[in-house]
């Protein structure tokens, strides 16, 4: 179960990463000659990727957009927001990237008349870098995607219908109820904090809290999978809720 969370993250984070990469490309095209213009054989001009700032402006910002998306994709550990947050800023850094060069090309260049403008590397290399930044999106998207449904198409965990047979169990013994209420008076505590987490999600896997060893935190009181919350404490033995030390 925490192995699944944990290999999605990595899987975000990877792509965050990738993405980070091409933006950083992307950019570093603006210093490079997007297109030159040949008078007659007489001369030659060069027109490179921050000649005119409204490109300028656009690369920059996609080139920014996709180091947020790295950064946040490796520092989120909200499954549902990475499934949000990354193909969102991935997909507007990928745009931006792709207009960048197209606005150049179609907007500022077609007001010269009477110009031959030839393509230079720069311009394959902004294209190349926004059409790399989209198919990392497509990815990142897949990839939450795919860990949505992983979470459903495996067999219901034992605690997804927990709830349901402990009210139909309940409404069974209820005419015994006096006979085996001794069972339950060892742990009251537990039995407590059982029912008050009943029904509610591990902050940590995000999965539904009922029976089985639980785990707590001192500071706050949340509770958790003992499981998901041993390996949380190894990772960084900091509570999720609350921020505070889940080990002295």
């Amino acid at each position: 179960m925490f192995t699944q969370v944990t290999e999605a993250l990595a899987r975000f984070s990877r792509i965050g990463a990738l993405i980070s990469l091409l933006g950083a490309t992307h950019a570093l095209s603006l210093i490079l000659n997007w297109f030159s213009i040949n008078y007659d054989n007489v001369g030659r001009s060069l027109i490179t990727g921050y000649t005119f700032m409204e490109p300028l402006l656009l690369s920059l910002t996609a080139g920014g957009a996709a180091g947020a998306t790295g950064v946040l994709a490796s520092n989120i550990r909200d499954l549902t927001k990475l499934r949000l947050v990354t193909p969102l800023l991935s997909f507007t850094a990928s745009g931006l990237a792709l207009l960048s060069p197209l606005y150049t090309y179609l907007v500022k260049l077609s007001s010269f008349e009477g110009l031959n403008f030839i393509p230079e590397i720069g311009l394959f290399a902004s294209l190349f870098t926004g059409i790399a930044i989209a198919g990392a999106s497509v990815l990142a998207l897949i990839a939450g995607l795919r860990t949505r449904v992983a979470a459903y198409s495996t067999p219901p965990p034992y605690w997804a219908t927990a709830r349901e047979e402990a009210e139909a169990f309940t409404e069974i013994r209820e005419p015994v109820a006096e006979a085996q209420t001794t069972v339950y008076e060892q742990s009251p505590e537990r039995e407590q904090r059982v029912a008050e987490a009943a029904g509610g999600q591990c902050p940590i896997c995000g999965d539904i809290i009922s029976g089985g060893e639980l785990g707590e935190c001192s500071s706050c009181g949340a509770v958790f999978h003992k499981d998901c919350l041993n390996v949380w404490a190894d990772l960084g033995n900091k509570c999720p809720s609350c921020g505070g030390e889940l080990r002295g």
